[in-house]
């Protein structure tokens, strides 16, 4: 479990440090779906809704963090549309999408429906 929580942590490090992507909290295959992330823009994402900063992309993995409603922090959407994650039903919407976020000195996952992108 311990390994798990790094594992998720490098992944998440990687990405915001410009490198690839990898699924599964720290599953060594590349996700086919997204390009490494260096062609990755990092844009102002804004909380729709307050949204928990997590591990993994899942909702019972670890909370990081919070971002607040109409708080930003800096992410990374490389597929423009979320990376696939757990099902949620939050923010007034039914999806799958993560984004990797990093806000007040923490990094990870929030569910693409309770963000907003600004480019």
């Amino acid at each position: 479990m311990h390994i798990r929580k790094l594992a998720a942590t490098a992944v998440t490090a990687a990405v915001l440090a410009g490198g690839a992507v990898l699924t599964g909290g720290g599953v060594a295959a590349a996700d086919a779906r997204v390009s490494a992330a260096s062609s990755c823009s990092y844009d102002t994402l804004t909380a729709l809704e307050s949204v928990k900063i997590r591990t993994d992309r899942k909702l019972n993995a670890t909370a990081v963090g919070l971002l607040p409603k109409g708080k930003s922090g800096r992410g990374c959407d490389p597929t423009g549309t979320g990376i696939s994650g757990q099902s949620y039903n939050l923010c007034g919407k039914k999806d799958n999408s993560w984004v990797i976020l990093s806000y007040g000195g923490h990094q990870g996952w929030v569910p693409s429906a309770c963000i907003k992108q600004w480019r």
